[in-house]
């Protein structure tokens, strides 16, 4: 489990990265006292070259004062990449019940200054609430049925957002995720949410919010060999093929690149 959230995270930075295309401006400061701003090609002991507006400079080392650099910053009325990466914990209602903590990712472009569209992949990490879990061996053991259930759910999904306001403002948004479980479970997942986007400045932003998740999913019930409906697992035993629906509502912080 600890080597998948380490993956998701992984993924998450260089998903940000590679989608950030902007370059870093430099401005040359030449003893002369001019100054020459644009994007650095080469630079070397004798010789630095920059690109101004699609047209190549060169300058020799022994003309330059110094060089500064300005740091990359992301106008938020611009730029259309959004990465996300959020923290969570999500409670349990119905039965069964089963509370979890979670981490959920998700990236894409905004098709216009208010709607976000991408996709992305998350880990729940199911806390399984004995009392109501289904998925058991007896009823005094307090052990999962299903060894799958020591795994975490894994949800890849799409996603649609909606800001109230531009993002370089604090809004309101609302978010729609669809997808389906994988990996050590399969089934349907969905979670619309809402919350509060945060400006906090141009580098990335803080959201907070709240909302509800389903998970459907299929698990084997292991049981007596003559129990109606078992199949034989062929090492000896028998299991049932079941379903259940887990309902959760959370809270959640995470950042905005």
């Amino acid at each position: 489990m600890r080597k998948i959230l380490l993956f998701i995270i992984a993924v998450a930075m260089t998903l940000t990265a590679a989608a950030d295309d902007g370059q870093r401006r430099s401005t040359i400061h030449l003893k002369s006292g001019e100054v020459v701003t644009g994007v650095i090609t080469s630079r070397n002991d004798m010789q630095v070259n920059i690109n101004v507006d699609n047209v190549d400079y060169s300058y020799s080392m022994d003309d330059v004062a110094y060089i500064s650099h300005e740091a990359k910053k992301k106008n938020y009325d611009k730029a259309r990449f959004r990465g996300f990466i959020d923290l969570g914990y999500a409670w349990g209602f119905g039965e069964p019940r089963n509370n979890y903590w979670l981490v959920e990712t998700s990236f894409g472009y905004m098709l216009t200054q208010q709607f976000y569209l991408g996709g992305g992949i998350a880990l729940h990490n199911f806390n399984p609430d004995v009392d109501s879990y289904p998925m058991r061996l007896d009823k005094a053991t307090p052990e999962h049925n299903d060894p799958d259930w020591r795994s975490p759910f894994i949800p890849l999904y799409v996603e649609g957002r909606y800001n109230l306001r531009s993002e370089s403002q604090h809004t309101p948004w609302a978010s729609l995720k669809l997808g389906a479980n994988v990996i050590n479970h399969t089934g349907f997942f969905a979670s619309p949410s809402v919350g509060w986007h945060f400006a906090t400045n141009q580098y990335f932003t803080i959201n907070v919010g709240v909302g509800y998740a389903l998970h459907t999913a299929h698990y084997r019930l292991h049981c007596l060999g003559d129990t109606p409906g078992a199949v034989s697992d062929g090492v000896g035993g028998a299991y049932l093929n079941k379903g259940a629906s887990f309902h959760n509502v959370f809270v959640k912080i995470g950042a905005e690149f």
